[in-house]
């Protein structure tokens, strides 16, 4: 096994000092502007308890010097209560290019993460 395929893990101050693409064990998913943190097996432990067997201690983990916090991030939970709201206030172009966008198959879509 070579050191670049071995996972780091590291520890921040708390759930919102973690950074966009990264995730932390006992944070609650959300979603950025760049993309989202926090969506791991583990968190998914939150909702199913079948995950649990995912998750590893953080006691050898690194503790990660960041301070900055993002200021555009909202919690999934909150976003998935929201959004047919937030839709009401999208404009129809808007609207019709999500729509054509979510009937699309991944493959078309080409996201990196979904592969």
């Amino acid at each position: 096994m070579t050191n670049q395929s071995k996972k780091s893990c590291k520890k921040y101050k708390s759930c919102k000092h973690v950074p966009c693409g990264e995730m932390m064990n006992g944070c609650e998913p959300a979603y950025c502007s760049k993309g989202s943190k926090n969506w791991g097996l583990c968190n998914m432990a939150n909702w199913n308890p079948k995950y649990k067997r995912y998750c590893r201690k953080t006691q050898k983990c690194t503790t990660s010097r960041r301070n900055k916090i993002s200021s555009d991030q909202v919690y999934a939970t909150e976003l998935h209560y929201k959004m047919p709201y937030i839709w009401r206030h999208l404009g129809q172009k808007t609207r019709r290019q999500m729509v054509n966008l979510a009937r699309k198959p991944v493959k078309v879509l080409d996201i990196d993460y979904m592969k």
